[in-house]
């Protein structure tokens, strides 16, 4: 038996929708992880300007580096993968919860 034409739009609908919430969560996940980095590396620099002992026998720069600009950096990069870590975390339990409302409806009809 063949899907009738307002089956089919159904279905693309729901497709696109789908997708369109994949790609939603996607650019959330992109937009923490960029947001995380430029916090991570300001901080990283405020700690070095502060203590660049602290940051010396942390990360150990190499020699002739600007102290503040390698902690930006090295700042940056954990900024992002700690960022990226939380927030897919958090759309995972959103994603969870979304999944847990569909079979809660379903099991009431």
């Amino acid at each position: 038996m063949q899907p009738t034409d307002s089956g089919r739009r159904s279905l693309l609908g729901r497709a696109h929708g789908h997708f369109m919430t994949f790609l939603r969560y996607f650019l959330y996940i992109l937009g923490a992880a960029i947001l995380a980095s430029i916090v991570g590396g300001v901080f990283a620099s405020m700690v070095a300007l502060i203590s660049p002992e602290f940051v010396k026998g942390l990360f150990s720069p190499p020699d002739g580096t600007s102290l503040p600009r390698y902690a930006a950096a090295i700042g940056a990069i954990w900024g992002v993968f700690i960022g990226a870590g939380v927030m897919g975390f958090c759309l995972g339990l959103v994603t969870i919860v979304q999944a847990a409302r569909i079979f809660t409806n379903k099991e009431g009809d």
